[in-house]
């Protein structure tokens, strides 16, 4: 069964590395992944093997070098990964923490006194390295300042 193939980061690994030649217009050489994902080939080989029989990659030879290209549905599950990495690479508790300070925001009252709590923990998620993040926050912070200049203007 195909799903058990991808429990293993090496195979996810291998799986992207194949995708990345196809999108950088490169070929595909089973002893250069091997290379790039840090494993021995005869492993690298044994999973493009399983690749092929489960018709995720099909293989051909030019001269004596195997050159890989991803199936249709190969391709498919490959861009799959790639956003699952993507996803799973950001920081995932940061934006959690961004919506819920958004939610705190919506429901406190609009003074300075009620806001202060939540601008100390948006100077602290600005060390976030993830857009995402780092997005919320500036729209977050510009809608208290806004809130706050009003409430200081008014008086």
């Amino acid at each position: 069964m195909p799903k058990k193939l991808f429990i293993h980061e090496k195979t996810v690994e291998i799986l992207l590395k194949i995708l990345e030649a196809e999108e950088n217009k490169k070929k595909a050489y089973p002893m250069l992944i091997a290379k790039e994902v840090n494993s021995p080939y005869s492993y690298v080989s044994k999973i493009l093997n399983e690749f092929e029989r489960f018709a995720i990659v099909e293989s051909e030879f030019e001269g004596r070098t195997k050159v890989l290209r991803l199936t249709k549905n190969g391709r498919k599950v490959a861009e799959l990964f790639k956003e699952i990495v993507r996803l799973l690479e950001c920081d995932l508790v940061s934006r959690d923490r961004v919506e819920k300070l958004k939610e705190i925001y919506e429901k406190s009252p609009k003074n300075f006194k009620s806001l202060a709590g939540i601008i100390a923990e948006i100077e602290r998620l600005k060390n976030s390295k993830d857009d995402e993040v780092l997005r919320g926050v500036v729209e977050l912070e510009n809608e208290i300042r806004k809130v706050i200049s009003n409430e200081r203007g008014g008086k």
